[in-house]
C-alpha cells in the first residue's frame, strides 16, 4: 500500500504541474488573440458608421509607421492606416502590456507621400478606401533597397490593390472586400485603374517597366474550381487592358486532355 501511495504521489507530481502550466498557457493564448485579432482591421461605413455616430462613439483612428523611400526617387511615402473604435481601444490595451506591439500593421486607408525634406507633396486619395497591397515592379511592399546595386531607372509606376466600396455589405471596407488594380506615379499622382470586376491573383511589371503581366479570375459567383485562371497585359503608357485569350483557349484544350 505504502508503495502504491507512493507511485501515486510521483505521478500527481508530475501531472498536476502539467495542468497548471496548460491551463495558464491558454488563458493567456486566449487574452492573446483578443489584444491581436484575426479579423481584418476595418474602416466602419454605411449603418455601423451612423450608429457609431449616435452611439457618440470615438469613430476611426489612424496609425502609421515611420515614411519610406521609394525606389527610383528622392520621395517617400508614409502608409496610413485605419482602426475602428473598438479596435483602437483593443490595440491601446495591447501597447500597454507589450512593448513592442505595432498597430500600424493593419489595414491601409491612404498614403501620404513626402519629398526628400520630408515635406508633403501630396495624397494617393481623396476619399475613404481600403488599400489591401501596396507594391513595387515584382515585389510585395519592400521599398527599401541597396544602395549598392544599380538604380533600374525605367522604374516609373507603384501599384495598389484597392477598394472603395464595402462589397460584402458587413458595414465594414476591408481586405474582405473587392479591390481592383491601380498604379500611380512615384510621387502619387495620376492614379489609374488597371482592373475592374477581376479579382487580381498576381502581377507584374514587365518590357522595361512599360507592361503588367497579370494573372487573375473574373469575379463572378462561381466556384473557385470552376472559374479558370486568366491572363492579361496592361499597357501603362496607352492605359489599354488586353485579355490574353489565346493562352486560356490553349489551357483549356490541356484541362481536356485529362479527362480523356
Amino acid at each position: 500500500m505504502d508503495r502504491f501511495i507512493k507511485i501515486l504521489a510521483i505521478i500527481n507530481g508530475i501531472v498536476i504541474p502539467i495542468f497548471v502550466v496548460f491551463f495558464i498557457y491558454s488563458y493567456y493564448a486566449s487574452r492573446s488573440n483578443d489584444y491581436y485579432p484575426s479579423e481584418p482591421e476595418s474602416i466602419i461605413v454605411g449603418d455601423e458608421l451612423d450608429k457609431a455616430k449616435r452611439d457618440s462613439l470615438v469613430l476611426q483612428g489612424v496609425s502609421y509607421e515611420e515614411p519610406m523611400r521609394i525606389y527610383n526617387s528622392a520621395n517617400m511615402l508614409l502608409a496610413v492606416s485605419a482602426l475602428t473604435y473598438q479596435e483602437a481601444k483593443d490595440a491601446k490595451i495591447a501597447k500597454s502590456s507589450a512593448g513592442d506591439f505595432d498597430a500600424s500593421n493593419f489595414n491601409y486607408v491612404n498614403v501620404l507621400f513626402l519629398n526628400k525634406d520630408y515635406e508633403p507633396i501630396g495624397k494617393l486619395l481623396d476619399r475613404k478606401a481600403s488599400i489591401a497591397e501596396i507594391s513595387e515592379p515584382g515585389t510585395p511592399i519592400h521599398f527599401g533597397f541597396n544602395r549598392n546595386e544599380e538604380i533600374d531607372t525605367t522604374f516609373k509606376n507603384i501599384a495598389y490593390r484597392i477598394g472603395f466600396e464595402d462589397t460584402n455589405k458587413d458595414g465594414k471596407l476591408n481586405a474582405e472586400d473587392d479591390h481592383d488594380l491601380y498604379i500611380s506615379d512615384l510621387s502619387g499622382k495620376h492614379l489609374k485603374q488597371v482592373t475592374a470586376n477581376k479579382h487580381v491573383i498576381q502581377y507584374y511589371f514587365i518590357d522595361s517597366n512599360k507592361e503588367m503581366f497579370i494573372q487573375y479570375k473574373d469575379r463572378n459567383g462561381l466556384r473557385d474550381e470552376y472559374n479558370p485562371l486568366k491572363f492579361g497585359l496592361y499597357t501603362i503608357s496607352t492605359g489599354v487592358f488586353k485579355e490574353l485569350k489565346n493562352i486560356q483557349k490553349e489551357l483549356i484544350e490541356i484541362e481536356k486532355q485529362l479527362a480523356k
